[in-house]
């Protein structure tokens, strides 16, 4: 764990941003919500546009999560295939659904809404995700 720390102390390069457009389900007229909520996010799921994209071709990648948390922590994904907008989405909603159970922290996952990905790449070529949360 500390040499991934050390990693994503290096410094950064915003390489792309990855948003969140989902189709309203209970409006009249079918608008977009730019946002995905992560408590609700398997409804979100089937809505979401251009859930299946590759958003992320890399096979490794560093997600860092500071915002609601306490203690900021990080933890890494791999895919064979790169990442899409899906597989990113579930992978989060799963890793906040295993923070929120974790006595110091207290949030409410259904309050967070993700409104975007940051990627970054540092100077060792390392891709780091930073979330975009409103709450």
């Amino acid at each position: 764990m500390a040499t991934t720390e050390n990693e994503n102390q290096l410094p950064k390069n915003l390489k792309n941003i990855i948003t969140f457009n989902v189709t309203a389900t209970n409006s009249v007229d079918g608008g977009i919500i730019p946002w995905v909520n992560i408590g609700k996010a398997n409804e979100d799921i089937l809505n979401l546009l251009d859930a299946d994209e590759i958003v992320i071709p890399e096979h490794e990648i560093t997600v860092s999560i500071d915002h609601p948390l306490a203690t900021p922590t990080s933890f890494n994904l791999y895919s064979s295939i790169g990442f899409s907008r899906k597989l990113l989405l579930i992978e989060i909603r799963e890793k906040f659904l295993a923070l929120s159970q974790i006595a110091d922290e207290s949030f409410d996952i259904s309050g967070l809404d993700l409104v975007a990905l940051d990627v970054y790449q540092t100077n060792a070529g390392k891709i780091e995700i930073i979330l975009d949360i409103d709450f």
